[in-house]
């Protein structure tokens, strides 16, 4: 009985000590394992080769066109007017010299005509008075030594003779030059705006007969931003530029479906900025603008490009590409590996920037964009 006993105290103790010497055996006979190198792939990259390119930087704009010169026209003199030009109808041109407008000129015929007698009156007179002056003074010299006085010899009649003799030819002259004011000519080539007149209306000075402009050039004023002037030759005082500096401008525009360019220059910038917008204002001049198979007409909307400085050796990137502090990821071809280089940009154009500084050429671009990407980085060309 005792030994029934000994034996079930001493059964687990020989379970659980088999239990560890066959754990024991296991661990000892179990492989070695070893850890995988974690292998990381390499990210392939498209590249593109950089090659510098001279380029004019061209400003966007857009205006409205307006006359260079506007007149309105006014008689100077009164009168029934008794013909009028169908060339003074609105939308109508002229070339300069032609008659527009006549004012009944009989009344100045007549006036010129009682003038002219009057001329003769004083011309009279005056022979007159010089024949006595000169008779007095040879009868004076004959009978005394001494200098005659004025009086003597009649000087103040003579002169008051020559007085009414000027003033008849002053009279005279006015009323020929009033004469020809009843006929108004055109000024310049031009069109008509605006017409307040016709046949039988009596017309005097402070009476708007028409309004005309000139058409031998129109301008148009082009806002841009300040900072663009630095890509043009423009004095900023407002001064005329000199016609070997000035930028061409391209006027684009439509009219009856048709999409139409126009030609021209910039001839000179307003001295002020707009205080609104901050924005300069260029005045492009288009000249001869009816020798166009369209005409480019008063109070069209254009769009503009203006052609300013050209620039030498400059790299073009898409926007895309500039990441922060203006800085270019290129590869460096020896080892392929990322670099990031910081560049001078110009200007953006759309979405292109134009760079001058920080690049050369065969400079390989990474044209790929990673989730990461740093200095010194692996990467594989395609």
């Amino acid at each position: 009985m005792s030994y029934k006993n000994n034996l079930s105290k001493v059964y687990p103790i020989l379970v659980i000590s088999l239990g560890i010497l066959i754990c024991f055996v296991l661990i000892k006979c179990s492989p070695e394992i070893k850890p995988e190198e974690v292998k990381r792939a390499i990210p392939i990259v498209d590249v593109m080769l950089l090659r510098s390119e001279s380029i004019e930087i061209k400003i966007q704009s857009q205006g409205t066109i307006i006359p260079r010169i506007e007149s309105q026209l006014y008689p100077e003199i009164t009168g029934e007017v008794v013909y009028v030009s169908p060339k003074l109808d609105v939308g109508s041109s002229f070339n300069k010299g032609d008659v527009l407008l006549k004012i009944d000129s009989r009344d100045y015929e007549l006036d010129i005509k009682t003038a002219e007698a009057n001329l003769d009156d004083a011309n009279s007179a005056l022979f007159l008075a010089q024949a006595e002056s000169n008779f007095e003074r040879e009868q004076w010299e004959q009978l005394n030594s001494e200098v005659a006085s004025d009086l003597r010899l009649k000087i103040p009649q003579l002169k008051k003779t020559e007085s009414r003799v000027e003033a008849a030819k002053a009279n005279l002259e006015k009323l020929k030059r009033n004469l020809q004011k009843t006929t108004i000519k055109a000024p310049y080539d031009g069109l008509v705006r605006r017409k307040n007149v016709d046949r039988g209306t009596v017309i005097g000075p402070g009476y708007l007969i028409a309004n005309i402009y000139g058409i031998d050039y129109v301008e148009v004023k082009l806002p841009v931003p300040d900072e663009e002037l630095a890509f043009l030759d423009i004095p900023l005082d407002g001064t005329q530029i000199d016609i070997n500096n000035q930028s061409k401008v391209t006027l684009s525009g439509s009219l009856g479906g048709k999409n139409i360019i126009w030609k021209g220059n910039i001839v000179r910038m307003e001295a002020e900025i707009d205080s609104k917008s901050r924005m300069a204002i260029l005045i492009a001049r288009v000249s001869n603008p009816y020798k166009y198979e369209i005409p480019l007409r008063i109070g069209q909307f254009v769009e503009a490009e203006i052609i300013g400085k050209r620039f030498d050796n400059i790299y073009s990137l898409d926007r895309e590409l500039i990441k922060n502090n203006n800085e270019v990821i290129v590869i460096n071809t020896l080892d392929s590996t990322l670099d990031f280089k910081t560049v001078n940009i110009v200007k953006y154009i759309d979405d292109t920037a134009f760079i001058n500084e920080g690049l050369t050429n065969k400079t390989s671009i990474c044209l790929t964009n990673l989730d990461v990407m740093y200095k010194g980085m692996k990467v594989q060309l395609k």
